[in-house]
């Protein structure tokens, strides 16, 4: 598989959309819309850049490596790799924020 901008902003997307569904999920570490989307975006362009051509790597039944699926199941690899990105990177800042916030509330 070759890498293509295409791919990229599928998995920007995606992260953007794991980053607000993860923390519809985990609202004590909310950290505002626009922090979730940044956060999202960022995650699921590094993986976009970085890690398209692993994400697309599929092994058949008797453990061969097939790289040239169709356009369609690699789209859909690279969503799903975008969408674990953006929320992994949201949960990690939220997380984050969350224990700076717990540690500024001790000190006080």
């Amino acid at each position: 598989m070759t890498w293509t901008v295409t791919n990229l902003v599928i998995e920007i997307i995606a992260g953007i959309v794991g980053a607000h569904a993860i923390s519809a999920a985990a609202k004590e570490h909310s950290f505002g819309v626009i922090g979730h989307t940044i956060a999202g975006a960022v995650g699921g362009a590094f993986t976009g850049y970085f890690l398209q051509t692993p994400a697309a790597t599929v092994v058949n039944s008797t453990g061969e490596v097939q790289q040239d699926a169709n356009a369609v199941t690699q789209w859909l690899l690279q969503g799903l790799t975008g969408l674990a990105a953006g929320a992994i990177l949201t949960m990690a800042v939220g997380f984050a924020k969350h224990g700076v916030d717990q540690h500024r509330m001790g000190k006080s």
